[in-house]
């Protein structure tokens, strides 16, 4: 049994086989809009390139660097996923009722959405490192960039499970970045931190990653404090990406 629209197929089977064909559609859907995916990618070494402009003139690297990189890997995966939900939720409504998955098509678009967030952390380093050198572990930076960037895909799939409109889902993503920043010691330092501000940092994806970034680049690596602030941030990530699974069956049955 199958289901047709247009050009593309789903045909019903068991979950490998959903993920696989789903998968495979989605990918002709990102290749289908090269114009679009190229803006995507050139984010990343645009953004490298403008920090080497500032920080290459200081000639050397701050915290404040570490912060604004894994910021920049946020945003790429939010943006990135904030739509991929939304504009389909016609196409999804039809499917689901001939037996596809929600775990199935979330993870399609996490895996795809995944392997483009790695692409922009890598283009956002190689750009950033043609003129400033960064302390640290190249791979490792890239694996808390990564990191970094699918909690970004998370949050973006989950606006995108939940919002009615794509112009809608984007422009909660803000929303969502700028608690990060309240909620960290670039604006209120830890010494005047109150509970409440201490905890909500605790949450955020964004404290995480600096905190295994700057750790990365440090003289004398903790190693023990860089793993758990690297896991925490990679299962937040995970969590937030998965999110979405559960709340798909709610919001498709809500009307278009």
């Amino acid at each position: 049994m199958r289901k047709r629209r247009g050009a593309s197929t789903v045909r019903l089977g068991g979950f490998a086989q959903q993920l696989r064909v789903l998968t495979a559609r989605y990918a002709q859907v990102l290749l289908g809009d090269l114009s679009t995916l190229l803006i995507l990618l050139l984010q990343a070494p645009l953004i490298g390139w403008l920090c080497s402009l500032v920080w290459g003139e200081m000639e050397r690297e701050t915290p404040a660097l570490y912060f604004v990189l894994v910021l920049s890997a946020i945003w790429f995966g939010a943006i990135n996923a904030c739509r991929e939900v939304v504009k389909e939720r016609a196409i999804y409504q039809r499917e689901a009722l001939l037996g596809v998955r929600p775990s199935a098509y979330i993870l399609s678009k996490l895996l795809l959405l995944g392997l483009l967030g790695l692409a922009q952390a890598l283009l956002l380093q190689i750009a950033l490192e043609w003129r400033l050198a960064l302390a640290g572990p190249f791979l490792l930076q890239s694996l808390i960039l990564f990191s970094a960037s699918l909690s970004g895909v998370g949050l973006g799939l989950c606006v995108s499970t939940l919002a009615t409109r794509q112009e809608r889902a984007v422009a909660a993503i803000p929303l969502l970045l700028l608690p990060q920043i309240l909620f960290s010691e670039f604006v209120v330092p830890a010494e005047a931190q109150g509970d409440l501000v201490a905890f909500g940092e605790k949450l955020m994806p964004l404290y995480w990653g600096y905190e295994a970034f700057a750790e990365s680049a440090a003289l004398e690596v903790d190693w023990g404090y860089l793993f758990a602030a690297l896991s925490a941030l990679t299962l937040g990530g995970v969590a937030l990406a998965l999110l979405p699974i559960l709340l798909l069956p709610l919001t498709a049955r809500a009307p278009l």
